[in-house]
């Protein structure tokens, strides 16, 4: 089987998966009202889903190295279905705390999915394979969260099944058929046994301390911590920003939601030729001041399309970071079977970002400049990317050359 092949059979089973989990987004906040939740305690929420892809993200990443990508990603689809169906039936918004957190857990598989592509390709391909998980986020985030704001709309239509848990179960359902996909499609790269049995399974934030004393994976965390920190500091205060100086309600926000999905699919389409042209590493480094800039340039105008057209620019920039990043983390590698624990310290960085950057840009918001937000996010990016500079120069350069 080519190298290709593994890669193209996870494509659809992602973007299924990554469907699924993006259907909670806009309708959790009403479940929690509805357990008498507050403001507070949707925060929160959100907070401890992210929580829990920071603590499992290099579980999974490890538990598959010793037993394998495909065993560890059916695994994971199988159990986030069990929890998002419980999450529907759910009586108490207690429990509801308990559910998102193991959901959260769950969501750690793209680290794994990672380790897959990492496995399939070789260097000279790997960047194009990891686009297809920006790809899969793009997409299946756009549909996902459409879905699910769709299905909370029609059941607030009519009678409704299960309340405002209803998109609960049909994510649920997702998961169903992701795991029926999965068992079918999904091949295991081709891996040395031995490899995984020699394998020790380190977990939690022991795997992650460990993972961390090698100074070029440190500088690829801390990287990929601030690009996932501005995105989520964005994401958590474009709304808030949109209608206080355009007016625009959730029908406008989710249009140009949609439009900015959907460029950075197809940038990411792309990302193969770029990659084989400049390299990861000039790739990302283009990406972190492309969005930087676009960031910082986005909240100074003053006509709604500017804001598109520089928030484009933005997103042309997450779409060369992100494949980059992933690609150069798993060349990082020391053996074949490490690679899933790598990918998976990567993605807990991210998840704490997304712990701390919803948050952290609504009190920006509010206790600085509507504009705050943006510049800051922006500002982190540039001193980003010029320590990326000045890493790749040294020890990436020759870690990259050794692996």
């Amino acid at each position: 089987m080519s190298k290709k092949r593994p890669v193209l059979r996870l494509f659809p089973v992602l973007l299924l998966n990554l469907i699924g989990f993006a259907i909670a987004i806009p309708v959790l906040p009403a479940l929690a009202k509805d357990l008498g939740g507050d403001a507070v305690d949707i925060g929160f929420l959100y907070a401890i889903q992210a929580f829990g892809q920071f603590v499992m993200a290099p579980v999974w990443g490890a538990i598959s190295d010793r037993f394998g990508r495909k065993r560890t990603l059916i695994a994971t689809f199988v159990t986030a279905g069990i929890f998002e169906f419980l999450t529907a039936l759910t009586p108490t918004l207690w429990l509801l705390y308990v559910l998102r957190l193991l959901v959260g857990m769950c969501a750690g598989n793209v680290a794994t999915a990672s380790a897959l592509i990492a496995d399939a390709t070789d260097a000279e391909t790997r960047s194009k394979g990891m686009a297809v998980i920006g790809i899969s986020f793009g997409v299946g985030f756009t549909v996902g969260a459409g879905l699910g704001a769709g299905i909370s709309t029609l059941e607030q239509a009519g009678p409704g099944l299960l309340g405002s848990g209803l998109p609960f179960a049909v994510a649920s359902g997702i998961y169903l058929l992701t795991t029926l996909l999965g068992i079918v499609l999904l091949v295991e790269p081709a891996k040395s046994a031995d490899a995984r049995r020699q394998n020790r399974v380190q977990v939690g934030l022991r795997a992650i301390a460990d993972t961390l004393q090698r100074r070029p994976v440190a500088i690829m965390c801390t990287i990929f911590f601030f690009y996932t920190l501005a995105i989520t500091i964005l994401e958590g205060t474009f709304f808030v920003f949109a209608d206080a100086v355009f007016g625009w309600e959730v029908k406008e926000v989710g249009f140009a939601f949609a439009g900015l999905g959907l460029l950075m699919a197809l940038v990411q389409g792309g990302i193969g030729r770029i990659s084989a042209k400049i390299g990861d590493r000039n790739m990302a480094g283009i990406g972190i001041f492309l969005l930087a800039v676009g960031l910082a340039i986005a909240p100074t105008v003053k006509v709604a399309a500017f804001l598109v057209g520089f928030l484009g620019i933005a997103t042309v920039g997450r779409a060369l970071v992100h494949p980059a990043l992933l690609s150069l983390t798993s060349e990082l590698s020391e053996r074949s079977d490490e690679t899933g624990k790598l990918m998976g310290v990567l993605q807990s960085f991210g998840s704490l970002a997304r712990i701390i950057g919803p948050g952290l840009g609504g009190l920006i918001f509010q206790y600085v400049a509507i504009e705050a937000p943006f510049w800051i996010a922006g500002f982190l990016l540039f001193l980003a990317g010029i320590w990326w500079l000045g890493a790749t120069s040294s020890e990436m350069g020759a870690a990259a050359e050794s692996t």
